[in-house]
């Protein structure tokens, strides 16, 4: 008999490397061409640089599995370019609340409009992120490794130069979860609420 399960495993952890491998090359193409822009423009008094913030969150999420709700922590930066438009990455890892052994984790890239008020640090903003979502069920009954996408809104509070506390909302949905064999791929749509800090750099 064929071991269909080593074929699901392996197509599993090859489609997750590749997910993975267009994040970071998608990040990198950004982060080069925002540089060699910045480096070959006229400076000036109104010239913008690339502007990155990085820091960590803690998230609780719906899962969208048999009501489990999931806590877990990440790391986000923001690319900057201009006062409204720029870039997003993400990573969080849900390890806490799932039941008999049930993680998630998702990596997520994309674009981020922001809508500065006048004269205040407060930033709301929109976002748009694509990505992989991975989750290990519960009870052993199996893990999958899908493609998502994830619309959010936040606000970020500036509470000075270099520091940045933030809220959002984020709802993702992966359309061929949970994709087990005889079991319709109905999709999932974990969603839910995260608060963080970042850093500035430079």
């Amino acid at each position: 008999m064929f071991p269909w399960h080593y074929l699901e495993s392996f197509l599993s952890r090859l489609r997750r490397a590749r997910i993975l491998r267009l994040l970071v090359l998608a990040l990198t193409v950004f982060i080069t061409l925002s540089l060699q822009l910045g480096a070959q423009a006229v400076p000036s008094a109104t010239a913008r640089r690339l502007t990155i913030w990085a820091g960590g969150e803690y998230s609780n999420f719906q899962t969208d599995f048999e009501s489990q709700r999931m806590s877990g922590l990440g790391a986000y930066a923001d690319f900057d370019r201009t006062p409204h438009w720029g870039a997003e990455a993400e990573a969080r890892w849900f390890r806490f609340g799932g039941g008999s052994g049930q993680t998630a984790t998702n990596y997520l890239l994309g674009g981020r409009y922001r809508f500065p008020l006048p004269h205040s640090k407060v930033v709301p903003f929109a976002k748009f992120l694509v990505g992989s979502g991975v989750m290990k069920y519960p009870g052993g009954i199996g893990h999958g490794s899908y493609f998502a996408y994830a619309p959010g809104v936040g606000v970020d509070f500036r509470a000075s130069r270099r520091i940045s506390f933030r809220i959002a909302y984020e709802y993702q949905r992966w359309p061929a979860a949970p994709g087990f064999p005889g079991v319709p791929s109905h999709s999932l749509t974990p969603n839910g609420f995260s608060v963080g800090a970042a850093w500035r750099f430079p």
